[in-house]
């Protein structure tokens, strides 16, 4: 028989395997499936007294069990202990901004929209903040107002770092500058556009900047602005190659005033060769011909039809539709 560890049999005395005898009244209970919760219901409500004894005794019994159970922690479980309820708590928390996860997440959200031109209301976004949720629960997602200064501020300032030091591992460097004008709000955009080829032979491109202009942009100003640029990259005068321009009278006087090595762009000269060709008379009415033709095609099923059959079945060559010029989507004439 398995030896009584409840301190209720201080009260009973056991009689067999079913009854046990209370020592207070001398009766005789039945155990009930050999348990003593019949017994401590008896006590309770036949004998207060022993009763109230006994719940002390049981309490006393509890409170050495968790002395002894503290004691056996090591000081390795109880600093174990604390990092798993420190863990707990800190998985059910929003990570604050100068949280070590939250500044890198800032950091990729940010380059996110640079290197793919994103709009910087991205990120307010239904279908960007379930995935953020989702992912980082315990991040706080952050407006376009943070990440407009955080890439304008922070990430630039790293990059113009690394730029610079790339500058100036480059013995020359090509430039090209374009000008974008709307006349209907009188601003300009002005950017300028470095070509470099480094050490071990590999062709770089880096904007340097996109500068707005208020007003008219003439050639003092464009000059000033093309200065203060190269200025600002420390730019200096021996690793200037040359520019590339058009023939813009804003663009190449400037340059020329500038005392900046120059050479006309050879796609700008092969276009300008295109568009005059395309002003002769003959040509025009070789267009004006091939759009005729090509508006039948396009308008006419049983033409389209009977093209194919002439191109699969007598010549035996893939079919091909006739393409139509439309000066608003894809201007087809230079192909």
């Amino acid at each position: 028989m398995k030896p009584k560890t409840s301190d209720i049999w201080q009260y009973f005395v056991v009689i067999d395997n079913d009854y046990a005898k209370c020592k207070t009244c001398h009766k005789n209970y039945s155990r009930k499936g050999r348990t003593t919760t019949s017994l401590k219901g008896h006590l309770k409500s036949m004998h207060k007294e022993e009763y109230e004894e006994f719940c002390k005794m049981e309490q006393q019994r509890d409170t050495v069990k968790v002395n002894q159970v503290t004691l056996a922690i090591t000081p390795l479980q109880e600093i174990k202990r604390e990092m798993i309820v420190e863990e707990s708590i800190e998985e059910n928390q929003m990570w604050d901004t100068s949280h070590a996860r939250a500044r890198e997440m800032d950091d990729l959200i940010g380059e996110m929209i640079a290197l793919q031109n994103l709009p910087f209301h991205f990120v307010e976004g239904v279908g960007f903040r379930r995935v953020i949720q989702t992912a980082l629960p315990n991040y706080q997602l952050r407006g376009h107002q943070f990440f407009t200064d955080h890439i304008c501020e922070e990430i630039y300032t790293k990059m113009a770092i690394k730029i610079g030091q790339m500058l100036k591992q480059f013995l020359k460097l090509s430039f090209t500058m374009d000008i974008w004008s709307e006349p209907s709000v009188n601003v300009s955009l002005l950017s300028l556009t470095a070509y470099g080829i480094s050490e071990d032979f590999t062709r770089r491109q880096i904007v340097l900047e996109c500068a707005s202009v208020q007003g008219s942009l003439t050639g003092d100003i464009v000059r000033d602005h093309v200065k203060r640029m190269l200025l600002k990259w420390n730019i200096q005068d021996e690793q200037l190659h040359c520019f590339i321009r058009d023939g813009a009278s804003n663009i190449d006087g400037p340059i020329h005033l500038a005392n900046i090595p120059d050479a006309s762009c050879t796609v700008d000269q092969l276009q300008l060769c295109v568009r005059s060709a395309l002003e002769t008379r003959e040509v025009k009415n070789l267009i004006e011909k091939c759009k005729k033709i090509s508006h039948h095609f396009n308008h006419c099923q049983i033409a389209q039809d009977e093209l194919t059959k002439i191109q699969t079945e007598q010549l035996n060559q893939p079919a091909l539709r006739v393409i139509q010029d439309c000066v608003t989507r894809h201007v087809f004439i230079h192909l």
